[in-house]
């Protein structure tokens, strides 16, 4: 049995990323028309519970002592513990991958997931391609594709799923144009300044990296490495280097810092979620895949979740859902129900 360090082995994260109320659910699968469904058990529960608290920074010997006490109270606590652990080490595996990472990989993102479980396959397009050539033009990518390119510049672009940007250049600058979804830009250095657009925002860096995302009205843009200045219809900003700003219609733009790695995440096919509702994880992962996830009803939704997650196989990131939150799930030709459990 693996423990967390401190109490007997196995590396705790920085931070306790899972809520007080986390919860194992165990459950059993048929494939077809059915409903999957995962009912509490006391045992596991308890498991979840002190897994979440040996890994808290502010564990105690007290904590640690309690602990031993519940493992030795009952034989089959040290096996709930273990599947517990397993769990936690199958998310932690995640980030082990053979592809070449990006310039500044999201290291850590995957010790902070907790409720990954196993879910989904990595995008089978894109992700295990090298860099590919590019000239001016449009580019863009589909449902669940990802697309890395080298620029006539030398700058590299990795477009996220179902985006499109069109590149241009001239003596004077260098122009990327994002019609919809999301690029990582990472500039490469020259006289020229770089300019990227979305719509009526822009972001302007002679080099660095930026992230940028186009959801219809709404503008992020994030200064991974090195400062931008960043335009709105609000005037214009300095971006420093590890900040973020969101722009939309009708409201001041808003800044922030945001966790780089977990920001990061989706170039290496995967989403980090940090205490975010259910509503908001289908809606990210809802973008990979053809085959929608759907809340059906508002309990459901509103249940909270950490965790970092692969794209692209729906079904399996609704299974482990099942397994780890008190939801339903009714798997459907087009779609996946997930309902609160009753």
């Amino acid at each position: 049995m693996k423990l967390p360090r401190n109490s007997v082995s196995a590396k705790a994260p920085s931070k306790s990323i899972l809520p007080g109320q986390w919860r194992i659910w165990p459950t059993g699968w048929r494939i077809g028309d059915v409903i999957f469904r995962s009912k509490p058990e006391n045992k596991n529960r308890q498991a979840a519970d002190w897994l979440a608290r040996l890994h808290a920074d502010d564990r105690s010997v007290r904590d640690e002592a309690a602990f031993h006490a519940w493992l030795k109270a009952d034989p089959s606590h040290a096996p709930a513990f273990e599947n517990a652990s397993t769990i936690w080490d199958a998310v932690g595996g995640l980030r082990d991958d053979p592809r070449p990472a990006p310039p500044r990989p999201p290291e850590g993102v995957s010790r902070r997931a907790v409720m990954a479980g196993g879910a989904g396959l990595i995008l089978t397009c894109g992700l295990g391609l090298g860099w590919q050539q590019a000239h001016a033009g449009v580019y863009e990518t589909g449902v669940g594709e990802q697309r890395r390119f080298v620029l006539d510049d030398n700058t590299r672009i990795m477009l996220d799923t179902n985006t499109q940007v069109r590149f241009t250049a001239n003596s004077s600058r260098r122009l990327l144009s994002l019609a919809s979804g999301r690029v990582d830009v990472e500039i490469a250095r020259d006289v020229r300044p770089f300019v990227i657009e979305a719509g009526e925002r822009s972001a302007i860096a002679p080099a660095g990296r930026l992230d940028l995302r186009r959801d219809d009205d709404v503008v992020l843009v994030t200064a991974v490495q090195g400062s931008a200045q960043v335009r709105s219809g609000n005037g214009s900003v300095e971006l420093a280097a590890g900040h973020r700003i969101a722009m939309g219609p009708g409201r001041q733009d808003k800044l922030d810092q945001p966790e780089i790695d977990d920001l990061l995440a989706w170039q290496s096919g995967r989403l980090a979620f940090r205490d975010e509702t259910v509503a908001q994880a289908v809606a990210e992962m809802n973008r990979y895949s053809r085959r929608e996830l759907v809340i059906a009803d508002p309990q459901a939704g509103a249940l909270r979740l950490s965790g970092v997650y692969r794209v692209g196989d729906p079904e399996a990131f609704a299974r482990s859902l099942a397994e780890l939150l008190p939801v339903e799930i009714a798997a459907e030709p087009d779609k996946i129900r997930i309902a609160a459990y009753r």
